[in-house]
């Protein structure tokens, strides 16, 4: 029993020297050896998280939205609430109201292109989102493909 004890306390010795003697090699401070998903937020992540809905999503109507609905230019045309910008996101539904939505959340000044938007919805494809996600950008602003059972809330 003892002799575990001083096995335990010589391996946290150990794992203890080690972490300084790497922040000593590359001036990396204690703060910034902790765990990768601790890190603050970067601009550009993304995740696929959405609604309880969101394995009911049509990505058909994502696409249609995306494609046939976005205003496709650099001019800052979508905002979220509070934004002034003259639209929200796209939306689109087969078949019923219920739809698929891609849109702008955050505060009032986070506003993006038809472009942007474009962009933003490929990328989070690209991340392997099936159905719903988001793509961070800036801080605290989002581009969010989600479920939506009215589309005319989003325009």
């Amino acid at each position: 029993m003892l002799l575990s004890i001083i096995f335990s306390f010589s391996a946290l010795a150990v794992i203890c020297n080690m972490i300084v003697l790497l922040q000593s090699s590359n001036n990396t401070p204690y703060n910034n050896l902790a765990l990768p998903n601790l890190k603050p937020r970067d601009d550009n992540d993304y995740d696929c998280s959405g609604s309880i809905m969101c394995p009911t999503l049509k990505v058909q109507a994502c696409d249609v939205a995306i494609n046939t609905f976005l205003i496709r230019d650099d001019n800052l045309t979508y905002g979220a609430t509070g934004s002034g910008k003259p639209h929200k996101g796209v939306c689109h539904g087969i078949g019923t109201d219920f739809g698929c939505a891609i849109f702008v959340q955050g505060r009032a000044n986070c506003t993006r292109s038809g472009n942007d938007m474009w962009w933003d919805y490929q990328e989070i494809r690209d991340h392997h989102c099936h159905h719903c996600g988001h793509k961070h950008w800036s801080s605290g602003c989002t581009t969010t493909i989600d479920y939506k059972p009215q589309c005319d809330l989003v325009q």
